[in-house]
């Protein structure tokens, strides 16, 4: 979309023209036809009876009927040319947007390229970068809601003939070429870690949770939960960016985000909201960058996120109500949907329903607007601001309702990550513990039953692993086989030698493998793990069984350390997490400032129609 003066000068234009064609439409009236067109192409004659009629029906003049008709014929024209020219030449017309050029990067600039639809995204790319003087590399092309990638035919990225395409130039200044070149490595980058983290999701110091709508954990097999990980990181990232008003980075993250969402099965998204929000943000960056009326992916979008909202909510948020007690957080994403919905709409001449999606999303706005004061006060009683706006949304207003919610959600949130860690701390049990002569996971709340009537760890254990988890069994195992008291405890090799044990030990002046052998030997016991390779002389077998001497040799190549490699990955990894919301309420925060903005701006427009 243009800037509010562009869309005021030639809406009313564009409106006029969709009434006219909707009325030749209904009378099936072909303007490229005799009598509205001579023979050789020239304007014919129209029928004033007609142009009277449609006058009279539309509220216009005839002289601007008559021109809006000529308008249509000469478009039809050139629209038969330009389809006869693709049925012949075999090449496509494309139409791009380009927004963020250097010389003009708050104006778009329209661009038509003939191609053939058997070629690649990198030769449309490549031809568009003469166009616009730009390396190729800085351009990103985006059609109905999808990149279009270097690999691949434009066919088979389902591009058509006389299709619109939204270009990003990457680049805005030859100053901040560089920056932006950045910025496109960043987004690679990111979806590496992202796919790194969804490997580690498991692991006790990457253990990401996916929730509810209540913020319940979701128990999911491990190559879902995989899935769901990289694309729910991969959207926080875009929203990270959207904060920043890092507009394009952020479309290019939340495309990704989308390609990964619909890798997941359906029942598994249907659980959660996170593909409708991901809708959402995805048609905001389109408004952001101005290319709504551009993109009909952006009303199948909104389509798709209102079907969720309402399949997960209900139509009148009941099972919200039902599960959180209250609708008013979430009141704000139904508020950014009716007003994109609203301005997709006015777009799209549809000038009464625009009218009534945006009027709703007045009202709702209204309703979610914070008194400022009351704010103050719910701040002053030490609640930070976003609790206090958010709890203000849920009950209406009321300072000591407030209170009562925050303190309720701070006890919920305590009582489900005291579950999170609970379960954690058995999961790490568990590896220890090994797998029953049936092949199941030894039981540990069984097992912490025979350490509480005094029973050593390794005998309770290994008792377990013999009777198949029977607690009965197992007691009359430890009973008839008294050796099994002095075995050792279960093995803990499987201890994670982080980079600060590794880090203490080399300090030392100990080789980085020979270090974590120590460690692994040891469990973790950063001074047991000095002591022995003080008494080694520095030589530590690794516990796998690998000699120390190949341990030297893949030291001394020169190749990357285990403990560099680890090092790195987790700053790469911290990195990532750090923009990960910590609270399932996060997405929810809106100010709504910009909302209001861009509502006032479209309410604007309406008024200049009416008028």
């Amino acid at each position: 979309m243009g800037d509010g003066a562009g869309i005021d000068g030639n809406y009313a234009q564009e409106l006029h023209q969709k009434h006219v064609r909707e009325l030749l439409n209904k009378e099936k009236i072909k303007l490229w036809l005799p009598p509205y067109t001579n023979e050789d192409g020239s304007r014919g004659d129209s029928p004033k009876d007609l142009i009277a009629r449609y006058a009279q029906a539309l509220q216009l003049t005839e002289e601007m009927v008559s021109e809006t008709i000529e308008n249509l014929r000469v478009h039809a024209l050139h629209k038969l040319a330009e389809r006869e020219k693709y049925k012949k030449s075999g090449l496509a017309l494309l139409k791009v947007k380009m927004t963020g050029q250097p010389s003009n990067a708050d104006k778009m600039q329209h661009i038509s390229l003939e191609i053939s639809l058997d070629v690649d995204g990198k030769e449309l790319r490549d031809m568009l970068s003469q166009q616009v003087s730009l390396p190729a590399d800085q351009l990103k092309l985006i059609c109905q809601g999808r990149v279009i990638t270097n690999e691949g035919s434009l066919q088979s990225q389902g591009l058509k003939h006389g299709c619109q395409i939204m270009g990003l130039c990457l680049s805005v200044s030859q100053a901040q070429a560089a920056k932006q070149q950045e910025d496109v490595t960043r987004m690679l980058d990111t979806r590496k870690a992202a796919e790194l983290l969804s490997d580690k999701a498991e692991t006790d110091d990457y253990d990401i949770q996916i929730a509810d709508q209540s913020g319940r954990p979701l128990d999911l097999p491990a190559a879902e939960k995989k899935a769901l990980t990289l694309a729910m990181t991969l959207h926080e990232k875009g929203r990270a960016a959207l904060k920043k008003k890092e507009d394009g980075r952020a479309l290019l993250l939340l495309l990704e985000a989308d390609k990964e969402f619909r890798k997941c099965r359906a029942d598994i998204l249907n659980a959660v909201d996170n593909y409708a929000v991901l809708c959402l943000d995805i048609v905001w960056c389109y408004l952001c960058l101005k290319n709504v009326e551009d993109l009909p992916d952006a009303a199948s979008r909104l389509h798709a996120s209102e079907e969720c909202f309402q399949r997960t909510y209900g139509n009148n948020m009941e099972r919200l109500l039902a599960v959180k007690g209250g609708s008013g957080t979430e009141l704000a994403l139904f508020m950014r949907l009716h007003l994109l919905q609203g301005i997709v709409a006015f777009h799209q001449h549809e000038i009464q329903e625009a009218n009534r999606l945006l009027g709703k999303a007045e009202e709702e706005l209204q309703r979610l607007t914070v008194d400022g004061d009351k704010l103050t006060q719910v701040i002053q009683m030490g609640f930070k601001e976003r609790e206090g706006r958010l709890a203000l949304r849920v009950t209406n207003g009321n300072v000591e309702a407030s209170v009562q919610y925050i303190m309720k959600k701070r006890e919920e949130k305590k009582e489900i990550a005291e579950k999170v860690e609970e379960e954690r701390r058995k999961k790490k049990i568990q590896k220890r513990l090994g797998s029953t002569a049936k092949g199941d996971k030894v039981n540990v709340d069984t097992y912490e039953m025979l350490l509480s009537m005094g029973f050593r760890n390794g005998a309770s254990a290994e008792a377990l692993r013999q009777a198949n988890n029977d607690l009965s069994l197992a007691l009359e195992v430890l009973q008839n086989h008294p050796e099994l008291l002095d075995l050792p405890d279960p093995s803990s090799s499987s201890v994670p030698i982080t980079d600060d044990m590794l880090a203490q030990v080399i300090s030392m002046g100990f080789e980085s493998d020979m270090a974590r052998n120590a460690l692994q030997k040891h469990s973790g016991s950063i001074e047991r793990a000095i002591e022995d390779l003080i008494k080694s002389g520095g030589v530590i077998a690794s516990p796998n069984g690998e000699s120390s001497s190949s341990a030297s040799s893949s030291s001394s190549s020169g190749a990357t350390s285990p403990y560099e490699d680890s090092r790195k990955q987790k700053e790469v990894l911290d990195d990532l997490v750090s923009d990960i919301a910590k609270d399932e309420d996060d997405y929810l925060d809106l100010t709504l400032h910009d909302e209001a903005e861009f509502l006032n701006q479209y309410k604007t427009l309406l008024e200049s129609i009416k008028s």
